[in-house]
């Protein structure tokens, strides 16, 4: 089996021994890469890691990534996890594919920013930042309390909006909309229309942060799968269940912005 050492020693060297130095550089550059996450958003988590070794420069500008399965060896999950992260890191321009002898996977020569280029990105970071702990606040409360007050009638809704999402997971647009309507109904739930408010424009805002982000498949499958898990909570009038269901759905929510939104 191929060892950690081993793995990052190949990085860059065409499978070369490295040099010391050159490993030491080599092992910084995976310094986010090595061993496994504990989480129950794996593939959100693998999208993060990479994406943020690249905006942080430990992945350098057209460095080459160890192959799939070495990768997914470093980083303690499967190789189908780490295709499919670099497939959508790649629909969101942080990764290039090429072909040939000398190819391979590689970081992009620039990778995006937030418009106004490096000036700007510090605010827009602590905006999303601000924009996540919000959301988590609110959020897993609304559910929490949703549990407690929900009717036979809205839980029978939400249910057939979880139904309808699994029949748009090949439609980012189509799935987000009814994603927000998913949520701002749990809200409903609880009776309070400032909590419905609220969560109608916490909706509004990841649909403008979504916006920046390629379409992926697997991560809206995903999605609908704790959103299954959230509404079985509320159906059983489990508060506690309900808040911790939410808070691991919002948690991928935030690794895939951490991974995929344009760099600080």
């Amino acid at each position: 089996m191929t060892s950690v050492k081993q793995v990052n020693r190949k990085i860059d060297n065409g499978g070369a021994t490295a040099a010391p130095a050159e490993r030491t550089s080599q092992e910084e550059g995976t310094a986010l890469l090595r061993g496994a996450n504990l989480t129950s958003n794996v593939f959100e988590a693998t999208v993060e890691r990479i994406g943020r070794s690249i905006k942080l420069g430990l992945l350098k500008p057209g460095q080459q990534l160890p192959p799939e399965r070495e990768l997914a060896e470093l980083m303690g999950v499967s190789r189908v996890t780490v295709r499919s992260a670099i497939q959508v890191l790649t629909a969101g321009g942080f990764l290039i594919a090429r072909r040939g002898r000398n190819g391979g996977t590689f970081v992009v020569e620039k990778p995006p920013m937030w418009k106004g280029g490096e000036e700007g990105a510090g605010s827009e970071a602590v905006a999303v930042n601000s924009f996540v702990d919000r959301r988590f606040v609110l959020e897993t409360g609304v559910c929490e309390l949703a549990a407690q007050r929900v009717t036979d009638t809205q839980l029978a809704g939400l249910r057939e909006r979880v139904g309808r999402l699994g029949e748009l997971v090949s439609d980012l647009s189509a799935f987000r909309r009814e994603d927000a309507q998913f949520h701002i109904a749990i809200a409903e739930a609880t009776g309070n229309q400032d909590l419905v408010r609220q969560i109608a424009e916490l909706q509004a805002e990841l649909s403008d942060l979504i916006g920046h982000l390629p379409p992926s498949e697997e991560a809206m499958i995903h999605s609908n799968l704790q959103h299954a898990k959230v509404v079985a909570c509320i159906a059983r009038r489990d508060g506690a269940g309900a808040r911790q269901a939410m808070a691991e759905h919002l948690a991928g929510t935030a690794h895939f912005l951490a991974g995929l939104l344009p760099g600080e």
